[in-house]
């Protein structure tokens, strides 16, 4: 039998192998011992190996850099060249050794130093200083509230939301900066087909000018559900919802329109789409009571466009539930549901408020900025609610308090 005979290279591998798990017991039985000294000693000895190893490192890419022409290597960012520069000042190096660690000409060094005193170049080619760095207690504040609200529904702008009502300003592309997401390229808006309807249906410009009224079909496994709802066309409030176990008709519509109005608020235009609900019969008895009666024309979504979208975010929330449901179960939850919409979640249409707050125009306070080196150091506080243990109806609840820092 035959065998091959070892490199020299191989050799010296296996030599300081050996060699290191020699020194790697050794240190682990000393740091075993109970002085504080030797634990101490130990601690140093172990820096100094992860020192050098990371030297060892940094020499192999700065290697490669080498290797690579002066015309095809890749070029710093100008935060990364003002990073440099502050490295040599702390390190007090001289202009061709810090040349030599970050393998450029002495005289590309020379060139930066020489931009920094013009400030509109400096900024552009070395980088602008963080004045305008927010604190880090609101970048803890946006990593915790991802972290207790992962659901896909609550997102960055939603996020934003959130947080200035708290009082904190702050703007969704900080946020995406913060969690390190790619902001999506925004969609090309589709055309929309010309209506001949009125704007003020569209956009109404006050609390119950016109109300959306408007069915969803929810199924849970061999059972049938239809959800009524009816929208305040500009503050996006639920101002009735209702279950059915059953296709509902026009005199339980007709009811559910007078209980709304029961209320004291009435509004001035109803709108629905063209069901089989909302014919003359409904018409007739929706005017006495001093309402005027719209239908969608055909192919014309627009109108009921924010109903829609309510009722599309109702029935993506209701099949969460794994337990079947009788209408009684919907219908509390339901009642949930509504109390969540109308007082605890901000809706895009008026960035932060909610539609209760719209309804009553109410105005925030104007939301402060905090930065890294403000005179205020914000104290921040925040949990995961929900409404009625509903794990879906979740809102933060963000506390903050302020203290002064005294001037040096």
């Amino acid at each position: 039998m035959s065998f091959a005979t070892p490199t020299a290279l191989q050799t010296a591998i296996v030599i300081a192998n050996l060699f290191m798990a020699a020194y790697m017991e050794a240190r682990a039985r000393t740091l075993d011992h109970v002085p504080g000294v030797v634990t101490l000693l130990g601690t140093r000895d172990q820096h100094f190996a992860e020192t050098k190893l990371l030297e060892r490192e940094l020499e192999v890419f700065r290697t490669m850099r080498q290797r690579i022409p002066p015309k095809q290597r890749p070029h710093y960012s100008p935060e990364t060249k003002g990073m440099i520069l502050k490295l040599m000042a702390m390190r007090n190096w001289s202009i061709k050794k810090t040349a030599e660690r970050f393998v450029v000409h002495p005289n590309t060094i020379r060139k930066w130093i020489d931009q920094l005193d013009e400030e509109i170049k400096g900024e552009k080619r070395i980088g602008s200083p963080p004045w305008n760095k927010l604190h880090e207690s609101v970048r803890w504040l946006v990593q915790e509230m991802r972290r207790l609200c992962p659901e896909p529904e609550f997102g960055t702008r939603t996020i934003a939301r959130h947080i200035v009502r708290a009082g904190i300003q702050i703007s969704r592309s900080s946020v995406q900066r913060m969690l390190q997401e790619q902001a999506c390229k925004p969609r090309t808006p589709e055309p929309q087909r010309k209506t001949k309807a009125p704007p003020s249906i569209q956009h109404p410009t006050e609390p119950h000018q016109v109300w959306d009224l408007d069915m969803t079909e929810l199924r849970v496994l061999w059972l049938k559900f239809e959800i009524a709802v009816i929208l305040d066309g500009f503050t996006r409030k639920i101002i009735e919802i209702k279950a059915f176990s059953r296709r509902s008709t026009t005199n339980d519509l007709v009811k559910m329109v007078e209980v709304a109005i029961a209320h004291g608020i009435c509004p001035r235009l109803l709108v629905t789409d063209r069901g089989s609900q909302f014919r003359d019969g409904f018409k007739g008895r929706v005017e006495r009571r001093g309402l005027e009666h719209a239908r969608c024309s055909f192919r014309n979504w627009q109108l009921n466009a924010k109903v829609e979208r309510v009722n599309r975010s109702i029935r993506a929330w209701a099949m969460r539930c794994l337990i079947i449901p009788r209408t009684e179960t919907l219908q509390a939850r339901l009642d949930a549901y509504q109390h969540w919409h109308n007082h605890l979640r901000p809706h895009a249409a008026h960035d932060t408020l909610t539609p209760c707050e719209a309804e009553a125009g109410i105005t925030l306070e104007t939301p402060v900025r905090y930065t890294q080196n403000g005179a205020i150091l914000p104290e921040i506080h925040v949990r995961r609610m929900s409404v009625r243990s509903d794990p879906s109806l979740l809102y933060p609840a963000i506390q903050v308090k302020e203290r002064r820092l005294s001037a040096a």
